[in-house]
This record gives C-alpha cells, structure tokens and sequence, in this order.
C-alpha cells in the first residue's frame, strides 16, 4: 500500500490496522508523509513519545506539529510549546474538535489521526461518530489530506462501519 498515492486519489483514508503491526505502520506511513507539513493528532501516545520513536526510525520531525490529547491525562503539560498543543484529555471532543480545526486552517499537507478506537475507549460511539462527521466536513473545507488509524478489535466492528460512511477509501491491512 501506498498511502501517498492512496492520498492522491482519495481526500480522506480509514487505515484499518492489525493490532499487532500498528507500530510499524505508523512509522511507515508517518515516514511517507513527513517531507511535507504534516499534523499529527495523537490520542494514544505522547508527543515525547512520538519525537522518540520518529528521531529513532531517523524520520525528519521539523515539518511536523502535534496536537496531544494524551500526555495531559499522565502528568502535567503546557497547554502548548513548540510544535505541539496539548489539549486535557481525548474524551474532550469539543475541545479536540476547535483546536483541530484551528490547526487545519495552517494548510497542512496531511492530518494523521491516531486513533478512533482510542476514542471509543473514552466516548460513546454516537459521539464519536458525530466528531468524526464534523472533522472530516471540515477537513473536506480545506486541502489537507487525512488518514484516520483505527485498529481492529473485537467489538469495534460497528464503530468502523459507521466511521466508513465519512470517509472516501478504507484500507483493511492484513
């Protein structure tokens, strides 16, 4: 799979991923898209975290800029610093939503979200069903290309069959 070409063709993407190569795609597909702006929106990791994993897998970090739902649940953060905005926790949707779309009016090349099952864990899936739909309208506002992690576990069927609907491709990964 390439997901430059699949993001040449397609605005938004589902990547649905085996939990157990969820790493390595994120890498890989971080590495692909990282040469250009690129927002990361993390729900799973933090952004200290990230940084580390990306300067070990020697992908250049300059071009990108975070919004970490995630380290403010763990201890104490800023509510931003250099490259990165914290917001307090990923089950704040409203909150996730307004700075997201702050950040996409800086015309990003690409949005990587990581991940809607992490926001099943904190949310109902009618509320996270409903963030999506405005995210991606917004999203559809703008040039900036998407791709939305989700991985397969059991029970979350429903939930990405519902996120399908609001995207233009899903891509199920072995």
């Amino acid at each position: 799979m390439d997901i430059k070409q699949e993001l040449d063709q397609n605005q938004t993407v589902l990547l649905v991923l085996p939990s157990s190569k969820y790493n390595q795609i994120s890498v890989d597909v971080t590495k692909k898209l990282s040469k250009e702006s690129l927002c990361y929106v993390t729900l799973n990791k933090t952004r200290d975290a990230l940084e580390e994993t990306f300067k070990k897998k020697k992908i250049n970090t300059e071009n990108l800029v975070y919004i970490d739902a995630i380290s403010k649940t763990i201890k104490s953060a800023p509510s931003q610093c250099d490259r990165c905005y914290y917001v307090s926790s990923p089950a704040a949707l409203t909150e996730l939503s307004l700075v997201t779309s702050k950040f996409l009016r800086h015309n990003f090349k690409y949005l990587i979200f990581d991940s809607l099952t992490n926001l099943v864990i904190y949310q109902k899936k009618a509320p996270v069903a409903k963030f999506l739909s405005s995210l991606i309208n917004k999203i559809r506002s703008n040039k900036t290309k998407a791709v939305f992690y989700a991985v397969k576990v059991e029970g979350q069927e429903k939930l990405l069959q519902e996120c399908s609907m609001f995207v233009d491709k899903v891509i199920t990964l072995k």
